[in-house]
């Protein structure tokens, strides 16, 4: 139960870390839009400068939307109610029939934008970032194709599928499914890489059965990068999932999809399209099973299910308090 009410995951609160919440193209400078995440309402905006802002939606004042009918100056955001400006820290800078000019401000989010998104650092403690978001793949690869998700589910249910090795048998028809390196985890990084056969169609390719070796590097519970290797057929594919918590019992996923560029843009365009079907119809093979299943805080685990319980105590750690941030 969270602030009384129910949910049906047992964590104790939303995990902290970095998670994507828009592309970088849906707000132009001088926009700002609303978005719900993290059991709230907040509002992005781009100043003038170019440089994107999250903060809460809601004046301190009396409560009106900054994102119906708010406007963006400079740096700053204007209430659309009583005209009171807020600074991109927050602060209120303005009240423009008073000399006094409150103490208050507006909740914010540190953001970071790579790739062509845009990433918000949640901590329900108001803790400063302490790590960053990777670098985006540059030259060689192909524009990345997006889509995305909302549905009942918790980052740390999806992002479990990394260390669960058996379902990649039943549920995506994987055989002599293996690890090439065990799971580990350093901080806020989980690694693991793994093999398998499968049909060719599991990237595109048109073979009955091709070799794959896939490397997952988790960044948090929000941000996972997954590479995709078919040496036989020279297919290198790169899929990042992002899971964005709308509120407790809820995600937006964004599956974003590239592939390695080859010397002939006509076949290189092919296997992009190909690959990101076919990655795309093998991902919506576990929205399924997100989509209705139960979270069972203390799973059965036999030998062969891979890491399950190494992740979740892994995973503890982005509940845990942490010191808030200076000022």
């Amino acid at each position: 139960m969270l602030a009384g009410r129910m949910t049906h995951f047992p964590f104790p609160r939303l995990p902290y870390g970095w998670y994507l919440a828009s592309p970088s193209s849906e707000i132009a400078i001088g926009e700002l839009r609303t978005f719900h995440y993290f059991g709230q309402e907040l509002v992005i905006y781009r100043s003038q400068a170019g440089v994107a802002f999250a903060v809460e939606a809601h004046c301190p004042h009396l409560g009106a939307h900054l994102g119906e009918g708010g406007c963006v100056e400079g740096d700053t955001v204007r209430c659309p109610f009583h005209g009171w400006r807020f600074a991109s820290d927050g602060r209120c800078v303005e009240v423009p029939y008073s000399t006094v000019v409150p103490r208050v401000g507006l909740r914010t989010w540190p953001v970071a934008e790579k790739g062509g998104y845009l990433f918000l650092w949640h901590d329900p403690d108001g803790g400063a970032p302490d790590w960053e978001i990777p670098d985006f793949e540059s030259d060689g690869f192909t524009p990345r194709r997006l889509a995305d998700f909302t549905l009942r589910s918790h980052p740390q249910e999806l992002m479990e599928n990394t260390a669960d090795i058996a379902h990649f048998g039943q549920l995506h028809r994987a055989q002599n499914h293996r690890y090439l390196r065990e799971w580990s985890a350093h901080g806020p990084l989980a690694e693991t890489t793994i093999a398998f056969s499968a049909s060719g169609a599991a990237i595109g390719a048109p073979i009955d059965l091709i070799d794959l070796e896939i490397s997952f590097a988790l960044h948090g519970l929000g941000y996972l990068v997954i590479d995709s290797l078919a040496p036989a057929v020279g297919v290198h594919g790169r899929i990042r999932v992002c899971a964005t918590p709308v509120d407790e019992d809820h995600v937006r996923v964004f599956f974003i999809s590239t592939v390695r560029c080859f010397e002939d843009p006509a076949f290189t365009s092919m296997v992009d399209q190909l690959f990101f079907e076919a990655a795309k119809a093998d991902f919506e093979q576990d929205l399924r099973i997100w989509r209705n299943k139960v979270y069972r805080p203390r799973p059965i685990v036999v030998p062969g299910d891979g890491p399950i319980v190494n992740y979740r105590r892994w995973a503890s750690q982005f509940y845990s308090p942490r010191v808030a941030s200076a000022g």
